[in-house]
């Protein structure tokens, strides 16, 4: 029997299930039917087709819809059990039509009459689960739509389900059963013009009621919420479409891997915390069109495009990509880059991988400098954190991070339930003492711990809380647990360049220094300019060190030091490994720019500091030996 091909395609699916359905049928059978059928009709039916869903099969008590966009899928659920609860609001809880439903995203079987596959199992998994009148979504859902305008998500937690493998991580939409106001205040204005035009002028009593519906127009003018006041609501911060990449091949053949590149950029960015990122067969909607970016930006309700380009020929693979601005249609940032790959799959990883672990930098610069051109006079928690971010991978430095910490402090006040800004200041408390910042001390470590904590509490699979775990772990001369914490990381985000770098340096700590570079290289490979690309020479200069490689630590430590000169263990460690491999006079001089840099420094005060981040590991031992034999070597003094 020869392959079938069987057609697929990405979509979100609702599926929903009247509550009880048998029960409601053995009281009153005849009235049932009658009542949930006009709900068809007069809301159901309709609210699928303002969401632009397919209704695929319905059932006596249940439905399976398909949508193009997870944001549809939602709202059409939404809408339905709003109207539902309107509805039956004032029915005996015993005879009361309630929905559950459940939606999820991801590939399809598709044939003329039905789609089928594993994603519709999870969304009726989903739906079992589901309260009355509650709407459950996947991960995978959340994370589209994770800081949209008026969707909110609990977090239900893992949950093991008939027939799926793997536990299913569940959450609740939140949302109010009445639903905002059906009237803007622009509508309620308009109305009241209509009125007087149309005869309410002609007796006072009328007149009464048209000047308290204008005085009700005018208060909500000024108190109702911007989508009242101002129409739609401004995009959500970090919000994005990947636009598909061009094929400029010259072989239209070639289209497939400019596709798919697209669809992996896409899923790689949703992964990223706090970023909404509009759905692949939304974007794929402007393939081949010449559309303003402008025009995008309104119609998708986003803040950025991302486009590119792919020129492939044989093994040699160029790229070039854009981050957009939608309001102004101006460039952000620009890259290009070559690939030299036969594996297709080796190169999708590759380009996406670098464009997603930049795009995370970029993003965060743009919204930094967003909050510096329109600052506003009360800035909320989110502004916080984004301007503490920008600041901080602008220059990392202690008044950076002072900074941040200052501005993360003031964001978790406000909004004490945001795992992304615990995260962040637990980093930036951690790098302060690792780094000896900011007369940061045993109380900053046990804050960044415990702001770690409640990072985690909030979101199990917040990656940067992991990454940061790591470094608390490390502090502590916990070494096996940080690397675990590092690798957690990665797995939750593969793209997470740092965490690549300091899991090859905790590598280092348990003794395996040889397995260090290939990590430390990925991350370079990935993010060629990141704010971190210091350390990243530090760490492979550092592998090489404690190998007994100096003359290859030579190398990676000088362009340590040229890329951030203001840490002063990387020129340690490059005095060390010129007096090791005899080249004293560069030793002397290296040993003279660090003592005009960092003053009152000592070989008793650098194992100082090595004794309050404990390592007994062998390997450890033996190299930082050495250190301290290199350093008296080029005539650091041993004691003040």
């Amino acid at each position: 029997m020869g392959d079938i091909h069987l057609r697929r395609r990405l979509t979100a699916v609702l599926l929903a299930d009247v509550v009880g359905y048998s029960r409601l049928m053995s009281i009153d059978e005849e009235a049932t039917h009658l009542r949930l059928a006009d709900y068809v009709k007069s809301l159901i039916d309709p609210a699928v087709a303002k969401h632009r869903g397919r209704l695929i099969r319905s059932m006596g008590d249940g439905m399976l819809v398909e949508f193009d966009s997870a944001l549809d899928a939602v709202r059409c659920g939404i809408e339905i059990q709003r109207g539902l609860a309107a509805h039956e609001g004032a029915v005996d809880p015993e005879r009361r039509i309630q929905l559950r439903i459940g939606i999820n995203t991801g590939d399809v079987i598709v044939d003329e009459r039905d789609i089928y596959g594993n994603s519709i199992n999870i969304a009726a998994r989903l739906e079992g689960l589901a309260e009355p009148g509650q709407i459950y979504v996947t991960r995978g859902v959340r994370d589209q739509l994770r800081g949209y305008p008026s969707l909110s998500f609990e977090d239900k937690g893992e949950r093991r389900v008939k027939n799926i493998d793997r536990p299913i991580r569940v959450f609740r939409v939140e949302y109010d059963q009445e639903g905002p106001p059906r009237t803007s205040s622009r509508g309620l204005a308009a109305t009241v013009r209509r009125l007087y035009r149309t005869g309410f002028r002609r007796n006072s009593r009328s007149a009464l009621l048209v000047g308290a519906l204008a005085a009700i127009a005018a208060i909500l003018a000024v108190a109702a919420p911007p989508l009242l006041r101002d129409g739609p609501p401004p995009p959500p911060r970090n919000s994005i479409v990947v636009l598909p990449f061009s094929n400029f091949s010259g072989d239209k053949e070639q289209g497939y891997v400019a596709d798919a590149i697209t669809d992996d950029l896409t899923t790689d960015l949703a992964r990223l915390k706090g970023t909404f990122v509009i759905a692949r067969d939304t974007a794929f909607t402007f393939k081949g069109r010449s559309v303003d970016a402008r025009e995008i930006g309104k119609e998708c309700g986003v803040r950025y495009l991302l486009e590119g380009s792919i020129r492939r020929a044989g093994t040699r693979v160029e790229t070039n990509v854009q981050l957009i601005d939608a309001k102004s249609g101006g460039h952000i940032w620009a890259d290009h880059f070559d690939s030299n790959m036969a594996d297709l799959f080796a190169l999708q990883a590759a380009v996406t991988g670098r464009i997603a672990a930049s795009l995370d930098i970029q993003l965060i610069k743009a919204e930094g400098q967003r909050m510096l051109e329109q600052p506003t006079a009360n800035p909320d928690a989110l502004d916080l954190r984004f301007r503490a971010m920008a600041i901080y991978i602008s220059g990392i430095n202690p008044d950076h991070t002072l900074e941040g910490r200052r501005l993360l402090e003031q964001s978790v006040r406000l909004d004490p339930s945001s795992a992304e800004s615990w995260a962040w200041l637990a980093d930036l408390l951690a790098s302060d003492y690792l780094n000896r910042w900011n007369g940061a001390g045993k109380a900053q470590l046990d804050q960044a711990d415990d702001a770690v904590r409640k990072a985690l509490a909030i979101d199990p699979d917040l990656a940067l809380a992991h990454f940061v775990k790591g470094f608390v772990y490390r502090a502590r001369g916990e070494n096996p647990a940080a690397l675990d914490a590092f690798s957690q990381a990665l797995r939750l985000n593969p793209n997470f360049t740092r965490a690549y770098a300091q899991k090859a340096n905790e590598l280092i700590n348990v003794g395996r220094p040889t397995e260090a570079p290939p990590l430390v290289m990925r991350a370079i490979e990935l993010s060629p300019l990141d704010p971190s690309i210091g350390v990243f020479y530090w760490i492979i200069g550092r592998a090489n060190f404690f190998a007994g490689d100096y003359g290859d630590a030579i190398d990676w430590l000088q362009r340590s030091v040229e890329a951030r000169p203001n840490l002063w263990y990387n020129r340690l460690y490059l005095v060390a490994a010129y007096a090791l491999s005899d080249h004293t006079a560069d030793a002397r001089k290296a040993l003279s720019e660090f003592n005009n840099r960092f003053h009152n420094y000592t070989l008793a005060r650098v194992i100082s500091h090595e004794q309050d981040i404990p390592n007994n590991n062998p390997v450890v031992a033996a190299g930082l030996a050495k250190l301290h034999d290199g350093l008296e070597t080029a005539g650091m003094a041993k004691h003040q």
